[in-house]
């Protein structure tokens, strides 16, 4: 089955309201259906029932966190991409997103182009069938 960006739903998880409208704009301006949490619980919750194709997970949240939220998706048997958004894009905190379940990571401040340029990797990946 071929999916379309206008099928595809990314889940923003992202406790900064600015931060998370920027990234839902710039997605909506793709074609792509977002979703959005304000904490971890929300997000993980979001992810299980829509089963999104992309899941953006900022690892510093409220009520349970970025790396628990992962961790959990993961034990549950959520296989979609999670792409942790942080600030700390490498060392400790990159490592430990990797080590949680994340696929891979975005740094904040979040770049338009690396971010659409991401977005469009994954959905063709998923649309090839690699990463179902």
């Amino acid at each position: 089955m071929h999916m379309t960006q206008a099928e595809s739903a990314i889940l923003v998880a992202e406790d900064n309201e600015d931060i998370r409208e920027l990234v839902a704009h710039q997605l909506r301006r793709m074609g792509i259906h977002v979703l959005q949490a304000d904490n971890g619980r929300k997000a993980m919750e979001l992810a299980l029932a829509e089963q999104p194709t992309l899941v953006l997970m900022d690892m510093d949240m409220p009520v349970m966190s970025g790396f628990d939220a992962v961790a959990q998706l993961r034990q549950r048997g959520y296989t979609k991409r999670i792409y942790a958004l942080t600030g700390h894009s490498d060392g400790p905190e990159a490592e430990r997103a990797l080590a949680s379940g994340c696929d891979g990571l975005l740094g904040k401040p979040i770049c338009s182009d690396v971010l659409r340029a991401q977005v469009q990797k994954v959905l063709a990946e998923t649309a090839a069938g690699e990463h179902a």
